[in-house]
C-alpha cells in the first residue's frame, strides 16, 4: 500500500483526532459550560467523539476501500461470541492478577478510582452510552483504521501495534484521567491492541472494549468520593481491590 494524502489525513484523524477535537472545542468555548471536573459526566463531551469515526468513514470511502479494510469482519455469530468472551475474560483476569503490582506504582490507584467514581452521577443508560461510545469510537480510530493502515503501509506488526498502543494510551490524558490513571489505562490499551492483532475483528474489539468499560462504569458508585475529595463515600472493598490489598 502506498501512502496517499487521503490516507495521511486519515492517520492524523485516527491517531490524534480526539485530542485535536477536544482542543478545538475548548478554543472555541464549546466546553465552557461544565467545569473541568464535570466534563466526564457531560454526555455532550462523549457524543462529540463520534465525529472521529464518522470522519474516518468518509476517508475510507475517499480511499476507495471497504469497511473490511478497517477490520469490519465477523466470520460467524459463534466465533464473534467466543472472541468477545475470551477478550473480556483476558482483560478482567489480568486486572485481578496485576492489581497487587499496580498498587505499588504511582498513587496506588487513587486517581483511577476517582476517575471511575466521577461517573456515579450518571444513570445506568447514560453510563452504558459512555461505555459503548468509548468502545466504538476508540477501537475504530486506534485499531480499525490506524493499526490496519500502518500495518498495510509498513508490513511491521510491532511498529503498527506500538504506534496504535501509544496513541491509544496518550489519548486518555485529560480532565478525567491524570498521569497516574493513564499509566494504569496503558495495560488494557496494550491488551486490546494485542487482542485486535489476534482477532483482526473490529466488531469483536468494540464489544470487548464496551463490555469492559461498562463493568467499571456500572460499579462507579463504589468508587465515588465525598464532596471534599475524600474516600468516605467509596466502598472500602473496591478501593482495596484497586490497590491490590
Amino acid at each position: 500500500m502506498q501512502l496517499t494524502p487521503v490516507t495521511a489525513v486519515g492517520l492524523v484523524v485516527a491517531l490524534a483526532g480526539f485530542t485535536l477535537l477536544d482542543r478545538a472545542r475548548r478554543s472555541r468555548g464549546a466546553s465552557a459550560g461544565p467545569a473541568a471536573a464535570d466534563r466526564s459526566t457531560d454526555l455532550r463531551e462523549h457524543a462529540w467523539k463520534w465525529a472521529v469515526p464518522l470522519a474516518l468513514l468518509v476517508v475510507v470511502a475517499a480511499e476507495g476501500n471497504s469497511l473490511a479494510s478497517i477490520g469490519w469482519r465477523v466470520d460467524s455469530v459463534g466465533g464473534f461470541l467466543r472472541q468477545v468472551g475470551t477478550g473480556v475474560l483476558v482483560l478482567s483476569g489480568l486486572n485481578l492478577l496485576t492489581a497487587p503490582l499496580w498498587a505499588r506504582v504511582g498513587d496506588g490507584g487513587e486517581s483511577l478510582a476517582a476517575g471511575i467514581g466521577s461517573f456515579a452521577s450518571l444513570s445506568v443508560p447514560e453510563r452504558l452510552f459512555v461505555a459503548f461510545t468509548a468502545g466504538a469510537t476508540e477501537e475504530t480510530a486506534f485499531h480499525g483504521y490506524a493499526l490496519e493502515r500502518l500495518l498495510a503501509l509498513t508490513g511491521s506488526v510491532p511498529l503498527a501495534g506500538g504506534v496504535s498502543f501509544l496513541a491509544f494510551t496518550l489519548g486518555h490524558v485529560g480532565d478525567t484521567w491524570d498521569r497516574h490513571a493513564v499509566v494504569r489505562i496503558a495495560q488494557p490499551a496494550l491488551v486490546t491492541t494485542l487482542l485486535y492483532l489476534w482477532f483482526r475483528s473490529l466488531p469483536a474489539l468494540i464489544a470487548i472494549h464496551a463490555v469492559n468499560d461498562a463493568i467499571g462504569l456500572l460499579l462507579a458508585d463504589r468508587f465515588r468520593t465525598d464532596a471534599d475529595g475524600g474516600e468516605s463515600g467509596a466502598d472500602p472493598a473496591a478501593l482495596e481491590w484497586l490497590r491490590g490489598e
